[in-house]
């Protein structure tokens, strides 16, 4: 399993406004973020490993960038030619980020199962290889919350 956290952060209004402290913070915060997230993402990848009964895992990057997000419209996507998952962590609470990739993971198996046949209808809301996505990862979001209530805290204060 290759977890890769891409840092593409584009936002640096707040540097050009001369407010270097609150960027300051900011990174900090979400330094911290990045940490919390890769924890429980490694921890998260062996309980759906286990509930999807998958042999092995596919590369997965995590991308920090809002702008990223924005542009595609998602938080996720896999990638079957290339066997990659890619989740979106930017400004997004860990149990977000869980859920999105136990449904990335879901698509994972169901290409390995070779059930992934129309992959352009994948992605489509309502489509037989979502619903089955959107089920599966609440299912084991839901199992994995019972045995780590933490990831249900916040991990930035409130400002």
């Amino acid at each position: 399993m290759i977890i890769q956290v891409q840092d593409i952060r584009q936002d640096t209004g707040l540097v050009k406004r001369g407010n270097m402290l609150r960027f300051k913070q900011l990174m900090l915060e979400d330094i911290a973020h990045e940490q919390n997230v890769q924890k429980h993402v490694d921890d998260f990848m062996q309980h759906a490993k286990d509930y999807l009964k998958l042999d092995q895992l596919p590369q997965v990057r995590l991308i920090n960038s809002k702008k990223l997000a924005q542009d595609n419209a998602s938080f996720g996507g896999y990638y079957p030619g290339e066997k990659k998952i890619e989740v979106n962590i930017a400004g997004r609470h860990p149990v977000d980020i869980l859920r999105t990739l136990g449904h990335e993971l879901v698509h994972y198996r169901q290409d390995l199962n070779g059930k992934l046949e129309d992959v352009a209808m994948a992605g489509e809301t309502g489509s037989t290889y979502e619903n089955e996505a959107n089920s599966e990862a609440g299912i084991m979001m839901r199992n994995y919350g019972r045995s780590k209530p933490s990831i249900y805290e916040s991990y930035r204060k409130q400002i």
